[in-house]
Order: structure tokens, then sequence, then C-alpha cells
């Protein structure tokens, strides 16, 4: 095998790859051989069809096949003799032939993983802090905790901000006679605070079976959370039942539903989680600046395709962004956001973060190749797992999910070797001791 390199550039090169005609002739042979014992042709035992005949009938796929075979297996072979990392497809300069008694040749260009001299990812400094929490951070987090496990009661006085209530209701047209849309025993929790004030002060006073007209606001809009007009029609809501909160007394009984014998052990229990809360987080934030760091110190020219591919995912989640965010402000009646950009310039103003990205993620490979960082089929087993439970679904759920948006789970995959990577790179970092 004959194979050239040309550098286009540090990241596109143009590979000549010349397969020996031995090689070629061989295979070739050894086509024909596979065609002529499964060919029907008349006239001829199977296997005994002249290799003329054969070629005449079958030469076009015969060639085809061996194309198949040999230019993957070569351009591979070449790519690792030239020690090159191939970032897209191979674009074929001019079609590939098959000739009798002939070499194979071919040329072909491809963007390539540029290469990062003397790269060094250890001893990197960092600043760690020693995480503190404050008694009302326990505090804060046990009466969530509280919460969580209130109880309502069915109560018999006024209703007050925070109840729960048990409602019927009928929207009316704005005659008060044309029922528009109406359900029943509905829960409507006051102290969540999602009804819209309107609705709220009209509630608050009454009692168990009082029947309350509204006029239907409209939703609030913006943080002034004002309310504008509605378009004039009734909402007519009945009072079935008035719930009181009733908050647990936090004492040992309620320690021992989380697993602490005594407040005391409960309370020192939420001060470690804390603590490690905060510590995943510094951690999160190191390794932030660790990458950045890496992005930072060396420079080196991004493949196009990458870049552009980069690019394209930025625009488009900024203007999905962008649509949401007019929804929501159109919604609320608020000040409307400017005119969108032209794509071509979102992507200008973008492109140093796809550049930033696209480097990490070349850094990221380089590390992970160098250190045998993969994400092992347990790791995705558990990870998927731990998704679907927060979902509230299946696992195969959260794959179909991660399959239907990104095609396959690579990404996926990806994302768990990354981390695994940064782990790898902040246990090799300097720690200094922040102020």
């Amino acid at each position: 095998m004959t194979n050239a390199v040309e550098d286009i550039s540090t990241t596109k090169k143009r590979l000549k790859i010349e397969i020996p005609t031995d090689v070629v002739e061989k295979e070739y042979r050894e086509s024909v051989d596979r065609v002529r014992q499964k060919a029907r042709i008349p006239g001829f035992r199977p296997g005994k069809a002249p290799t003329s005949l054969i070629e005449k009938k079958f030469g076009e796929d015969i060639k085809a096949e061996i194309i198949d075979k040999l230019v993957p297996r070569y351009y591979s072979d070449a790519l690792k003799e030239a020690e090159l990392v191939p970032v897209t497809m191979p674009d074929f300069e001019t079609a590939v032939e098959v000739k009798r008694n002939e070499p194979l040749s071919f040329a072909l260009t491809v963007e390539v993983r540029p290469s990062v001299p003397d790269f060094n990812y250890t001893g990197l400094k960092v600043e760690e802090s020693v995480p503190e929490v404050a008694e009302e951070e326990i505090d804060d987090m046990i009466k969530g905790l509280q919460e969580e496990r209130a109880m309502f009661e069915a109560v018999d006085r006024e209703i007050r901000e925070d109840d729960l209530l048990v409602i019927d209701y009928v929207k009316l047209d704005p005659s008060g006679e044309k029922e528009l849309s109406s359900a029943k025993e509905q829960v409507m929790n006051l102290g969540n605070k999602l009804a819209p004030p309107a609705i709220l002060e009209a509630l608050t006073g009454r009692k168990k079976g009082d029947v309350v007209d509204i006029s239907v606001p409209s939703f609030e809009k913006g943080e002034a959370k004002e309310e504008v007009p509605g378009d004039g029609s009734l909402l007519r809501i009945t009072v079935k039942e008035v719930k009181e909160k009733k908050l647990p007394a936090i004492d040992d009984e309620f320690a021992k539903d989380f697993g602490s014998e005594t407040i005391a052990a409960f309370r020192e229990s939420v001060k470690e989680r804390l603590v490690q809360a905060k510590k995943d987080k510094a951690a999160g934030e190191q390794k932030e600046k660790l990458l950045d760091s890496l992005v930072e110190n060396y420079e080196f020219e991004v493949p196009d395709a990458l870049l552009e591919h980069e690019l394209e995912k930025l625009v488009v989640n900024e203007k999905y962004s962008r649509k949401k965010t007019e929804g929501q402000v159109a919604g609320g009646g608020a000040e409307k956001l400017p005119d969108e950009e032209e794509d071509s310039a979102i992507a200008e103003r973008l492109r140093p973060k796809a550049v930033h990205s696209v480097k990490a993620g070349i850094l990221l490979d380089i590390i992970a190749e160098k250190e045998g960082i993969k994400a092992t089929e347990e790791e995705m087993k558990t990870r998927i797992g731990l998704l679907a439970r927060h979902l509230q679904t299946t696992p195969d759920a959260v794959i179909n999910l991660f399959v239907t948006r990104d095609g396959s789970l690579d990404t996926f995959r990806r994302t768990i070797r990354d981390e695994k990577v940064m782990d790898l790179v902040l246990s090799k970092a300097e720690k200094t001791k922040g102020a």
C-alpha cells in the first residue's frame, strides 16, 4: 500500500491511497468465485459457469463489492499510519474504479482532529474552599421537609390564604346565562399562590357552601404580577370543603421518619447533606474553571465541520429559547422583545462560544483516549435508571427520548465519559485555599 498525506490545513488533509495490484486481483478472483458458487445460470451446473460469463453478468456487482471491502480497510490503515483522527466522513475527489491488473488508487479529503503539542492536564491550580453550613440553612431545610409532610384537615370556618379548598365551578358567558365549561370536586391550594389575586381575594373570608361569582381575570403578567381585564366571562365557584394545613411537630418522632432516632441526630444528618451538596456544587464549579483554563492555555485551529455543527446547534437553541420567552411575554402583555436577528448574525455573535465548546470537546477526547476512559454499560444503565426515577417514567422511555432527540445514545454516553474525564483532571489538580 502506498500512502501520501498532504496538509491542506492543520485540520484538513488530502490522502492519496494506492492498493497494490496483487491485492486487488486476489480479491477480484475470490469475489468471482463467491458469485460463481451462488449464481444460477441456465445451461451450467452451480459453480461451473465460466469466468467470462460471470464477469459479463455480475461484473459491476463484483467491483462494487471489492470497493466496499478494500477501500474502508485501507483508508482506516492510512489514518492509523499517519496518526490522524477523522472528525467527518471523507470526501472522495473522484469516483473509485476497479480496473483489472491495475492498482486501485483514489484520493480523498477529510477533516481531522488537530494535534495539541505538549498537552498537559495535571497539576493545574484550582481554588478550594471549605463549605460551611449555617444553622439557619439547617432550619430552612427541615421546615421544607415539614411542609412536604403537611396534612390538610377539614374545618368549619372562614377561608384563609393558606387553606386547601375543594370546589365546583362553572364558567359562564358575560350574561351569566350560558355555560361555557364546568368541573366538579376540583382541588385548589391557595397556599401555592398560583390562582390570580382576584380569585384569592374573592374567596378569602368565605365559608363552606358559599357560591362566589367572579369576573374572570387574565393571567398575571411579568414580575409585577398585575392583572389585565378579562373577556367579561364569569366564574361561579361553589365551596364544597375548606381544609386547614396541619404541620407535623419537629421532634424525635418526626426525625424517625427520616431514619434518625432523635431530632439532634436528624439535624446533624441534614447538615451532612447540605455540606455534601455544597461540596458537589463547588466541585462542579472547579471542573468548569479547569476546563476553561485548558481551553485558554492551548491555541489550536478547530475543524470547520465541528464548528459549523456546534454553531447550528447554538443558533437553534437560542431561537427556541427566544421564541419561548416571546410567547410568555406576549401572554402577559408586556413589552415586545426586539426583532429577531438573522441566523447569520446570531451565529457570528455565538461563534466565540462555539469555538470554546469545540476546543473543550477536542481536549476531553484527547484525555479520554490517553487515559482509556469510557462510559461503561453499567454506568449507562445506572444513569438511565436515575433519570427514569426522576422523570417518573421507565428506563425504556428515557432511552427512546435520547434516541429520538439525538439519533443514538452516543451523546448521552459521551456526557458520562466527559464527567469521568473532568473528575480525573480535578483529582490531578493542585488545590489552593480560597480567601
